[in-house]
């Protein structure tokens, strides 16, 4: 089987990479593999590693180029060949547009996520049957299934022209079937593969879906609860739908995570909040520096949190040097000029090291899509561990000009 090296960037400042090696027949180039985030997806390595895989197992052409993965030749016909993962072989199969993965029929999404997730794990683990475990947990459920029951089920509708984007709560009941709240007490039902044709277009946009692709209200109850709605249905529905938008539902839950996290830290995290109790400020207290976080005025989705750090404007060594050069400096001046006149000599400033807030510093979120308050408490949280963060994120380094605990800040000063 053909060897290839894959090499998977990390998403921080470090410029080192994961890697791990694949071997198969189906992928054949003399270069080694380089995936690099996708930093529009909710998860950008797994999103980065699962468009590899697809992009692979779908195209029927002999051979093209790709400008991340250079020239890859594919089988152009039907095949059955076995993928060897970091030592896990796991046969695949594509006959027509169906593909299968160890015998079992899935969707090419599906399989792609799956080879993403053990690709990954292959990075860390070399036991084999953990990674064969791995592969079996996440085929268990499907990847949009799974982030449908940890984050609810993404829908959108119009109503008089205005779009309004919702959240539906979602509970497994089966292991093929799940419930769908689409009103106030009013459950459907969706079947796994029905939710990924759903997730298709109102969580990825993809316009294959012909059976969801812009469903109505009516639709959604009418398809998931087995009865038409009345005039009344439909009304209670609507509202219920615009009780659950997503950005308020985004906006309570990080609210209420900055609230949390402020109450487990209460001797190093301190939140100043704004007439309409939004966060304006947060203070953190690292293990060598202290930190403030601030809302940006002007808000870009990667980094809506400016942060700062309290330091000398200058490290010992130059502050000495500087000290020197402005000694130098007064004896000049006072050389050059008569002793009558000493009451007139203007003499430089004194340079001083006073300890400062020192930003804003660069630090982006690796996703887009972030909350306000989840951005806060992502800082704050890394922050707290800050000897470590200052080692793997570049931009902070130049911004620090004292030793560890140097010095602090009263944060029952700050307002």
């Amino acid at each position: 089987m053909n060897e290839l090296k894959i090499r998977i960037r990390r998403p921080d400042d470090s410029q080192e990479y994961w890697r791990t090696t694949i071997r198969s027949n189906l992928i054949k180039t003399p270069y080694d593999v380089q995936i690099q985030s996708n930093r529009n997806a909710k998860d950008p390595v797994h999103s980065a590693i699962t468009t590899f895989f697809s992009s692979n197992l779908k195209s029927s052409r002999r051979g093209y180029y790709s400008r991340h993965y250079r020239y890859m030749h594919l089988p152009s016909k039907d095949f059955n060949e076995v993928i060897d993962i970091g030592g896990c072989l796991i046969a695949l199969g594509r006959r027509g547009s169906r593909y299968t993965l160890n015998g079992k029929t899935e969707s090419l999404h599906t399989i792609a996520s799956a080879l993403a997730r053990v690709t990954f794990k292959s990075c860390f683990e070399k036991d084999v049957a953990k990674l064969m475990k791995g592969l079996y947990a996440t085929l268990s459920i499907p990847e949009d299934v799974k982030y449908c029951l940890e984050n609810r089920v993404p829908f959108h509708f119009f109503d008089n022209f205005q779009k309004t984007t919702v959240r539906l709560n979602c509970q497994q009941i089966s292991d093929n079937e799940v419930a769908i709240e689409v009103s106030d007490g009013v459950w459907g039902t969706m079947t796994n593969k029905e939710l990924e044709s759903f997730c298709a277009f109102y969580l990825h946009g993809k316009k294959r879906s012909k059976k969801w692709m812009f469903c109505s209200p009516e639709i959604l109850y009418e398809r998931t609860v087995g009865v038409k709605p009345k005039v009344s249905d439909r009304k209670l529905m609507i509202e219920f739908l615009k009780q659950n938008r997503q950005q308020d539902i985004v906006e309570d839950r990080a609210k209420l995570l900055v609230k949390e996290t402020a109450e487990k830290y209460p001797d190093r995290i301190k939140v100043i909040y704004d007439d309409d109790k939004e966060v304006s400020a947060m203070y953190v207290r690292g293990k060598g520096w202290d930190w403030k976080l601030t809302n940006t005025k002007f808000k870009s989705d990667i980094q809506m949190v400016s942060t700062f750090v309290y330091s000398t404007p200058d490290n010992d060594e130059y502050f000495a040097q500087k000290i020197e050069k402005w000694e130098e400096d007064c004896n000049e001046i006072l050389r050059s000029i008569d002793n009558d006149n000493e009451d007139e000599i203007k003499m430089p400033p004194k340079p001083t090291n006073e300890p400062q807030w020192k930003g804003p510093i660069c630090i982006d979120n690796m996703s887009g899509g972030s909350s306000l308050g989840d951005q806060f408490v992502a800082r704050a949280l890394a922050l707290l561990n800050d000897t470590l963060t200052v080692k793997i994120v570049n931009t902070i380094k130049r911004y620090i000009c004292n030793d560890e605990n140097s010095i602090r800040v009263d944060f029952d000063e700050m307002q």
